[in-house]
């Protein structure tokens, strides 16, 4: 028989230490910690999150106090000397309302969200005007920002 070369295989393993593999866990950890704090913050801007909550509460007034209040006022008017009413609010707006009156409104129920807002806003300053449109019903309107926040 001829004579073959054998290939010397090399039994050993490359293995990590224990140490070793602690400092590479550290260091994934460290890399997803940051990743996720990453995305985090471009995810859940607090502007976002804070526009997004006066916009709730301004809806929330207008319908259910703003609105509710107009037409209890003018309930014995007909539905089109209502609408020739409204009408005249739909260019202008009804009055700005302070953010500070949209807070306190309901008597606290709001309470939860408003130290995150007033973090961020003036709420003497930051100003919600609604303006009703056609066919003048609880939510056919549009609402008009104007903030004083600090983002």
């Amino acid at each position: 028989m001829a004579n073959r070369k054998r290939k010397k295989t090399n039994s050993k393993k490359h293995c990590f230490t224990n140490s070793q593999k602690t400092i590479i866990c550290v260091i994934i950890a460290a890399m997803i910690t940051v990743v996720v704090a990453l995305v985090c913050s471009f995810l859940l801007k607090p502007e976002d999150l804070v526009k997004s909550k006066i916009s709730e509460l301004s809806r929330d007034y207008y319908e259910n106090h703003l609105y509710q209040n107009f037409i209890s006022e003018n309930s014995n008017i007909s539905d089109e000397k209502l609408a020739e009413t409204m009408s005249k609010y739909e260019e202008h707006g009804l009055a700005s309302v302070i953010l500070r009156q949209i807070l306190l409104y309901d008597h606290q129920k709001n309470a939860d969200v408003a130290p995150m807002i007033k973090e961020y806003c003036d709420e003497d300053r930051t100003t919600i005007k609604f303006y009703p449109e056609p066919p003048y019903t609880k939510t056919s309107y549009h609402i008009e920002y104007k903030y004083s926040c600090e983002f």
